[in-house]
């Protein structure tokens, strides 16, 4: 370990440690409709994960500009606070690359480092907290696991939807790719993506309308939706799953195999609210 990675530690030490040995993951809470987070990207920089390179996260425009270079890979930013219950909304825009994409909502998103935090570790528990490249490089020196667990709503511009989990270092597609009318296909055009997250039950929107997940019978297994139909498996409105109950929100964009790279998606305007009363809804 170089001496610099030292006087780091030692120097954060003394903040971290009495932090750490509290609660390690404050959770943004408050009653049903309130607003709990608010993103417009034209300030509070250090909330969100900014980095370059062939996959870049940055601000252009006063808007999250995520770019996806090499096919079949992801970019992705998630902010710095962790929510249990959540109702979350984001405006989406490709505008470049091609139609065949992803691009969405994360979730319940953990870190290695955040669930394995304990005692003869605790000087690095929560770093990121206290700075994001700081934690970031120590992880890097100290060849520390960077895998995270996560929930991902996706949305495509030539106008499907999918959602996604990864747990454990395995991604399970948990609804297939189905077509959308509500989707604004094409590059450049504006998609609302919203996601409400509600004592474990997970439900979805795109501008404004209702989106049904297509659920296998057997939840091991991938769906399959083929001609119009859930495939050994219902449509249904809502996804219960109890893992990742409380984790950070983020913003992804995805190449895939045959659309190839050059992904350009820029997001805008992202509010977090507390969920309203089952059977209610929050208005903007």
């Amino acid at each position: 370990m170089g001496l610099s990675i030292v006087l780091l530690i030692a120097f954060i030490g003394s903040n971290l440690i009495y932090a750490a040995m509290g609660e390690r993951l404050p959770v943004l809470d408050g009653p049903p409709g309130d607003l709990l987070f608010l993103a417009a990207f034209s300030g509070f920089q250090d909330e969100w994960e900014l980095y370059e390179g062939q996959q870049s996260a940055r601000i252009q425009d006063e808007q999250l500009e995520l770019v996806v270079s090499a096919a079949q890979t992801a970019a992705w930013s998630t902010a710095r606070y962790h929510f249990g219950d959540f109702d979350v909304r984001v405006e989406a825009r490709a505008i470049a690359g091609p139609v065949d994409n992803a691009f969405g909502l994360l979730f319940g998103v953990q870190d290695q480092s955040e669930r394995d935090c304990d005692m003869p570790a605790i000087v690095l528990c929560g770093i990121d907290q206290l700075s994001p490249l700081a934690g970031a490089a120590i992880r890097q020196a100290l060849k520390l696991d960077a895998s995270r667990d996560y929930f991902a709503f996706l949305i495509s511009s030539d106008g499907y939807y999918s959602f996604w989990k990864t747990q454990n270092g395995k991604t399970q597609i948990v609804s297939a790719w189905i077509p959308a009318p509500q989707i604004v296909r094409g590059l450049g055009e504006l998609n609302v993506i919203r996601a409400v997250g509600q004592d474990s039950s997970y439900r979805f929107w795109v501008n404004g309308s209702p989106v049904e997940l297509c659920l296998p019978d057997d939840p091991e297994l991938a769906s399959t939706y083929y001609g119009g139909e859930c495939v050994d498996g219902d449509m249904r409105g809502e996804y219960r799953d109890s893992r990742l109950t409380v984790g950070k929100i983020g913003l992804v964009a995805q190449s895939t195999a045959t659309g190839g790279g050059g992904v350009v998606l820029r997001f805008d305007n992202l509010v977090v609210f507390q969920p309203a009363d089952h059977g209610e809804d929050v208005k903007l």
